[in-house]
């Protein structure tokens, strides 16, 4: 039996896909997390314009949710 490491994410962000599938849950729900994490980071201080909407920064991303 072949098992093989699955990469999530491209580079430093996750999208809604790579989301759904780490956390066990539908891409709408997914997409929810990522738009509340971003306006977390907004109300941190993070320029709006630096933001990608659908697509949320792996390391905030594992400070915020513990995994």
């Amino acid at each position: 039996m072949m098992v093989t490491k699955r990469n999530y994410g491209n580079g430093n962000m996750y999208t809604s896909d790579d989301i759904a599938e780490l956390c066990g849950c539908s891409k709408n729900k997914a997409y929810n997390m990522i738009r509340a994490l971003n306006h977390k980071l907004i109300s941190l201080g993070t320029p709006k314009e630096a933001l990608i909407a659908g697509k949320i920064s792996r390391k905030f991303f594992h400070e915020q949710i513990k995994i």
